[in-house]
């Protein structure tokens, strides 16, 4: 059974959803009954349609009450594989999923406690036995400490998509009561920090077994610089945390197939590239000059991803177009609002779009991730998918999926977090730009670049089996 706050298609805030989306039905194809769980939002039931009533009342102990919840049911979309729906109006129906825009629900602890133990319920209620209960980050982390305090008969895997400091889930100590643990318990102690329940943490100490997103990050995750306090709790657990690399859909992310943009395209016509560049210029009021190198962003403005160096690159960028697709810090979004409407190649739209977000990887030439850190990142694969070369930071999934150099070399890279060495990484990708017969190797290469779910499937396979072993004992 895979947990989820977010799935794709019907609730997405971040990759999170992505994975959860698509991962099970990889899983699926190897033989493998996997269901999912996850709460009814507003959004959900909207994009779920019509549902069905699989338990019409699960019964849900709460520290200070009894409560309840129904169970719906449908597949995920082109699949066979079951994703359950937990109904509880107070908590779920709401506008947002973890709050208002740029806000989270006061009440948020409560509402995920409960979804917590809504889900361990509800696999009772359904007479399904699952062997591991498959967790992704904080939001269901207490799952692992509920089966763990009540002896349940699951094992447990912990999936933390991100460990970075405003991604762990505290809350503020009076909160313990609310999640139903007790500090007379020393793991309970150990997920305290800094005088807050970290949700995350409980996550690490209590689950069989955990993984991060990519086999760089779960290296990067035992060094205090990129795991801070957390990574005493990494080091600790040892052979426990293993390194996973993500995957995409390739039937969701190809451009012979996408509808949303203008011109269809593969590796063995790349004619629809060129429509696909004017089209992206014309969408962000660019010049459609086809010679010129373009430069695409899809990302959450945030000093995690890098946003810092590439302002400090836009009076450098008369070489290049640079286009960006995003919304966040209101800082970073008034410096590219400013440099959009002052400058005459670089276009930003500060919003979240899927279809115009399909039109940056497709119309591109380049796509830039400059993370300070990064957990796994899809968007490089995505690009990867349309054809459009990556220029990334060595840095987590970054690292482990784009390759600088050799004969299947497929994007650029930089490791020093800094304007310049960024800029170095540009200039680089530009000189082989310049290059047609250099950079349809590069294209080629990146058509080339498998991520599919396929050897990362088979991993989790595997990981469940230690799961289910590290239980026994």
């Amino acid at each position: 059974m895979l947990v989820s706050a977010e799935v794709d298609p019907f609730a997405k805030v971040g990759g999170l959803a992505d994975v959860a989306g698509s991962l099970p039905k990889a899983l699926a194809e190897l033989g493998m009954d996997i269901r999912v769980i996850m709460p009814k939002y507003r959004v959900a039931a909207a994009k779920a349609g019509r549902l069905q009533r699989v338990v019409k009342a699960v019964p849900v102990a709460m520290p200070t009450c009894e409560s309840g919840c129904a169970l719906d049911m449908s597949y995920l979309p082109d699949s066979k594989v079951p994703i359950y729906f937990i109904e509880h109006d107070d908590y779920f129906d709401r506008e947002g999923i973890y709050g208002p825009p740029g806000a989270a629900y006061p009440d948020n602890a409560r509402r995920l406690s409960f979804f917590c133990r809504a889900a361990l319920a509800a696999i009772e209620a359904l007479d399904f036995e699952p062997d591991v209960i498959h967790l992704n980050d904080w939001h269901t982390s207490l799952i692992a400490a509920y089966c763990n305090l009540r002896r349940l008969p699951y094992a447990t895997v912990f999936t933390a998509h991100n460990l970075g400091d405003g991604y762990q889930g505290t809350f503020p100590r009076n909160h313990l009561d609310v999640v139903g643990l007790d500090l007379g318990d020393a793991r309970v102690s150990r997920a305290m920090d800094n005088g807050q329940i970290n949700l995350a943490r409980a996550g690490l100490i209590f689950a069989d077994m955990i993984n991060t997103v990519s086999r760089r990050y779960a290296e990067e995750l035992r060094d205090t610089a990129t795991g801070g306090a957390i990574s005493k709790l990494i080091v600790e657990r040892g052979e426990d945390v293993w390194g996973i690399i993500n995957g995409i859909d390739y039937d969701l992310w190809s451009p012979r197939n996408d509808t949303h943009i203008v011109a269809q395209y593969d590796a063995e016509d790349l004619g629809g590239k060129a429509a696909c560049k004017a089209d992206l210029q014309a969408e962000f009021r660019l010049p459609q000059a086809p010679d010129i190198p373009l430069i695409g962003m899809v990302t959450r403005l945030d000093a995690q991803k890098g946003l810092d160096l590439v302002a400090g690159l836009l009076d450098q960028s008369d070489d290049f177009q640079l286009v960006l697709l995003g919304t966040g810090d209101p800082q970073l979004e008034a410096i590219f609002s400013k440099a959009a409407k002052t400058r005459k190649n670089i276009g930003a739209r500060l919003e979240f779009s899927n279809v115009l977000a399909r039109k940056v990887y497709a119309g591109a030439d380049m796509f830039l991730m400059p993370s300070r850190y990064e957990p796994c990142g899809l968007g490089q694969m995505i690009a990867l998918a349309y054809g459009t070369v990556p220029i990334v930071r060595r840095t987590g999934g970054l690292a482990d999926t784009i390759r600088p150099t050799g004969s299947k070399r497929n994007g650029f890279n930089f490791d020093e977090y800094s304007v310049e060495a960024l800029a170095g990484a540009i200039d680089r990708a530009l000189k082989a730009y310049a290059d047609p017969k250099r950079w349809q190797k590069l294209v080629a290469n990146a058509f080339g670049s498998d991520y599919s779910w396929t050897a990362s499937a088979k991993r989790y396979k595997r990981l469940y089996r230690a799961a289910i072993k590290k239980a026994e004992t």
